[in-house]
């Protein structure tokens, strides 16, 4: 995912919610989720922000203040 499609995701109302993993594998991250009546619990995936990519602390910014979880269900 990039910042941009992030941004694309805030302004266009498709933006669920955000999920940071925070348990130490290649999925450790900030994720992306958008509104979709056909997922699980009415959102799907849409991308993230691995820990080591640049744009991480601007995707942070982008959706702060939008109740950033920790982990899945709680259990990162």
């Amino acid at each position: 995912m990039t910042l941009e499609a992030l941004k694309a995701l805030r302004v266009n109302g498709e933006f669920h919610h955000a999920t940071y993993r925070n348990c130490g594998t290649l999925w450790e991250g900030l994720w992306i989720y958008v509104a979709d009546s056909n997922g699980f619990r009415g959102y799907s995936p849409a991308g993230f922000f691995p820990v080591n990519d640049p744009e991480l602390d601007a995707a942070f910014e982008e959706v702060r203040g939008t109740g950033i979880s920790v982990g899945a269900f709680g259990r990162g």
